[in-house]
This record gives C-alpha cells, structure tokens and sequence, in this order.
C-alpha cells in the first residue's frame, strides 16, 4: 500500500525509465485557461456552515479560508491568522491577523469578521449542523482590527486544528448581511478563486481571485461538473471532455496509469467506508443482529474482489492515517454460521428484511461495494432491498434518523478525532444516523476533549474506539484511497489527506 505521506503516479513504466533512464524535464507552468474538474456528487450549498460532505468542501474551499490551515500532508499551520498564543490556563488564545487581507465583495478581512463568523456559527437560531465545530467556545472578542480572541469553557486540546475546519472559513459580514436568506447560493471569501455562477446539482464555476493575497492561481477559471457514474466520468476524461476526475474506479486504475495520455494520482485518506444501522428500527435495537451483519460481511473479499485490492482493513471507525487511531481493533472475520447463531438467537432464525441505503457516485465503486454486500448478506438470511437515490436526496433521508440501514463514509476535515466523535457517536451528534445513545461514550468524547496530557488524551481515545466498536452502531468496512486521474498536460494538482483538492497551483500545458 502507498506510505501515508506519499502522493505519486501510478503507471507502467517503460525498461527504460525503470532502469534509470532519462527522465524528461518539468515543463515551465503556464498562466491561463479553464480546467474541468468532474465529480461524482454535487455541491449543496454556499454557505460553509451548512457544509456536511467532501464534494461540497472542494468546491467552497476554493473561494474560502480559515484562521489556521491544514497542508496536503495534515499539519496544521497558520492560515487567515499569522500566529497565536495561549494563556497560562489554556482557556483563552490571542490570534494575531494576516494584514491586507479583502473579502471578494471587497469588505476588509479583519477581527469583527472573525468575531462576526464564529458568533453567527454558535447562534441556535442559525441552524448550523455543525455547531458543535466551536460549541467549546465561551466567548469571543475583538481586541483589535487585527487582534482576535477567544476563551474556551475548558482547555480544549484539539482547537488548532478545529480552527481549520470547512465550517468555520471566515465570512463578510457585509455580503451576509447584504444577502439574507439568498447567502447560501452565493459567495464571498478571502480564497484564491471567486464565485462566477452555479447551477445546483449541475456545476460550479470559479475564477481566479486576481486581489488574492496570497500567491494568484495560474489558471482562469475551474468548472467543478457533476458526473455520478463511475464510467461517464472515465470516459469524459479519456475524451479530453474533463481535465481531471474524483473517485477513479479501481478497477481502471491499472489500465489508465499505462495510457500517456493519463496521469493517476493516488493517495491515502481519512475516510473510512462504514455500513450503518439505525438503533431505533427493530432489529438493529438488538446488538446480536448488529453483530451478526458484521460477521456476514466479507470484508477482504470486497477489498479484494469489488476494490481491486486498493484498501485497507480496519476495526476502528478512524483511518488507519489519523493519529490516535486504535490499530489493535480488528476487522470483525467473516464468518457466516456465527451470523446466523446470532440471528436464531435474537429470534430470527429465517433473517429477516430491510431497506438499504446506497449512493451512486459519492465514494469509489460504492453502488458496487453496496449490491456485492447486498449477495453477502442474503447467504444468511438478511435480503436487503438497495435504493439510490441522488446524493443530496441521500443525505436528506438520513438527516431524517429513519434509514434503517446505510452505506456512508466519513472523513475527517481536521485530521483530529474529536471533530467526527462528536458528530457521529455523541448522542446529540448531528452524523449520528444511528440512533446511538451511550452515556459512556458521551462521557469518554467530553473527557478526552479536556485532556491536556497527549498520553492521557490518547489513552481516552483508545477506550472511546473500543467502547463503540463493542456496541456496533457501525461496522467499519474499509479505509478508503484516495484516486484521482488527469489528463498528462494538467500539472500541480494537489490532493490532500483530508480530501481537500487544491488548484489554486495547477495548470495546463
């Protein structure tokens, strides 16, 4: 498997270049043009703070920023804030602020809008499902135009990189002000690029921020399509028709990585590809029928034979690339007379029926992964009927609470487990489609939020894994690669470990 700090091209290479030959020099970067990017799933919305999905998050980080700002590799360093210290309690953090800094509409980047983003996040009225991204947050202040601060109701360990989040990119008061209710179909960041149209569930287009502060994009405008299947987009890409593609089947990795005409960029994530269940619609109230989906699902045969072998095995619902991730817990083995025992035990000894959620397009060979689970778990009795809806249609009825069972993915926008801890297995997390309450967990997810001591902080996390892993609520099925193609004369597109897709340096030859 690639190395977790690799980013390379997969191809066949020639004798030559194998034995050391010659190796064609960089051709000088280019200024101008428009890439196509085509994706498998649509942007939903404009405004950060509403954002819940990764396809969503490429398309407004282009036009957005953070205080802090994570690399293509996770660490996290500044970003809208130049530097910051932290009182002796480790409550309060005094942010000091990038200077010469504009909003798209103009509206100068600068403390009160800092002030103005975070205070608009944490309002219950604003409705944000992702408030608990500052709910840690007591007070915040303007100490000046570019002095910002902030005072956390307890230490909170992992704030840095929280402060890098999708849902917290710094917003123009003016233009949400100015916007009202229309804020969420328009934009108006500090990025590199800005906002020229889009069409919901078609495309977005962005151009380059030529009053960018920082280095200007080469290229003038990227259009972010919406291709779901796994072979239009392929081919659009083979044609020329794209310049780059997300979610790269697998099983076409090894044949484009040996076209000229291609370059296939692969990765590792933080995504981890999970099947859920949802506690509150009988049988997956009992954990024995939990367990005994888990038992039936053969998961090195869907890395194996669906994945082509791109995938890694786990048993915690934190990639094996995050830090803190307990690699001691195991993939629960395949083993289907144990699944049907758990059945006639819980007093389905016929199995029994369900709904299964499947999307179409959003994470690699998913429709695939979901149908070859799908024959798995008949051969013990559980038919499922598989539905696919359009991804926002997707997440609508999971926001809902009452899907029975799902196929999902999460990532992880900060690289630190508290962000999606909180979200999916809090009982008030607002990703927890599971239904799943455990006051123990709650307990373990507030705990290790406080804990200032690395060791203890990371010995918290472990037993909060375990603790989950136990009750089921979610079956870890695989951690997911990351793979991307371009067409050979698109250069310097970067892909990051929190899926983040940067182009802001890419360019076409």
């Amino acid at each position: 498997m690639t190395s977790r700090r690799t980013f390379h091209r997969i191809a066949l290479a020639s004798a030559a270049t194998a034995m050391g030959g010659p190796v064609l020099a960089q051709p000088k970067p280019k200024t101008g043009g428009v890439l196509t990017y085509a994706a498998g799933s649509a942007t939903q919305t404009l405004d950060p703070q509403f954002i819940t999905d990764v396809t969503t998050f490429r398309g407004v980080g282009a036009m957005y920023e953070a205080l802090t700002r994570q690399d293509e590799n996770g660490k996290v360093g500044p970003g809208l804030a130049l530097s910051w210290t932290i009182s002796p309690d480790k409550r309060t953090w005094t942010f000091k602020l990038r200077p010469g800094v504009s909003f798209h509409d103009g509206t100068p980047f600068n403390a009160q809008a800092v002030k103005f983003t975070y205070d608009r996040i944490l309002n219950p009225a604003t409705g944000s499902p992702r408030r608990s991204t500052l709910e840690m947050v007591e007070s915040t202040a303007v100490v000046d135009d570019l002095t910002f601060r902030l005072t956390t109701r307890e230490p909170f360990a992992p704030l840095l990189a929280q402060l890098s989040a999708y849902n917290v990119y710094i917003l123009s008061p003016s233009h949400v002000t100015k916007e009202g209710a229309n804020f969420s179909k328009t934009a108006s960041g500090t990025g590199p690029f800005k906002l020229q149209a889009w069409q919901p569930g078609e495309k977005l287009v962005v151009v380059r921020n030529d009053k960018y502060w920082g280095e200007k994009p080469r290229l003038d405008s990227v259009v972010f399509s919406v291709v779901p299947e796994d072979s239009a987009r392929t081919l659009l890409l083979l044609s020329g028709q794209a310049d780059a593609i997300s979610e790269l089947p697998y099983v076409m990795v090894k044949k484009l990585g040996s076209l000229d005409a291609v370059r296939v960029l692969r990765k590792p994530g933080y995504r981890t590809i999970y099947l859920g269940m949802n506690l509150s619609v009988p049988p997956f109230n009992d954990l024995r029928v939990r367990q005994a989906v888990g038992y039936a699902i053969n998961k090195p045969a869907l890395v194996q034979g669906v994945l082509s072998g791109i995938g890694t095995l786990g048993g915690s619902l934190e990639s094996s690339v995050i830090e803190g991730t307990a690699k001691e817990l195991q993939p629960h083995p395949y083993d289907p007379v144990k699944a049907r025992k758990l059945l006639a035990e819980a007093g389905l000894p016929n199995g029994f029926t369900t709904d299964f959620m499947v999307p179409t397009g959003r994470y690699n060979m998913d429709r695939q992964v979901g149908e070859a689970i799908q024959g798995q778990l008949a051969t013990v009795g559980i038919k499922v009927n598989i539905q696919s809806p359009e991804f926002g249609a997707y997440l609508a009825a999971l926001n809902k609470g009452k899907v029975p069972m799902f196929l999902s993915g999460k990532g992880s926008p900060t690289g630190d487990m508290d962000f999606t801890q909180a979200l999916l297995n809090s009982s008030t997390g607002k990703m927890n489609y599971f239904n799943f309450k455990n006051p123990e967990v709650d307990r373990l997810i507030q705990q290790q939020r406080v804990a200032i001591d690395p060791k203890e902080r990371a010995r918290l996390l472990s037993e909060l894994q375990t603790k989950v892993y136990q009750e089921e609520p979610h079956i870890t099925l695989y951690y997911e690669d990351q793979v991307w193609a371009t067409r050979a004369n698109v250069h310097d597109v970067k892909v990051y470990v929190n899926e983040f897709v940067d182009f802001s340096k890419a360019w076409k030859a």
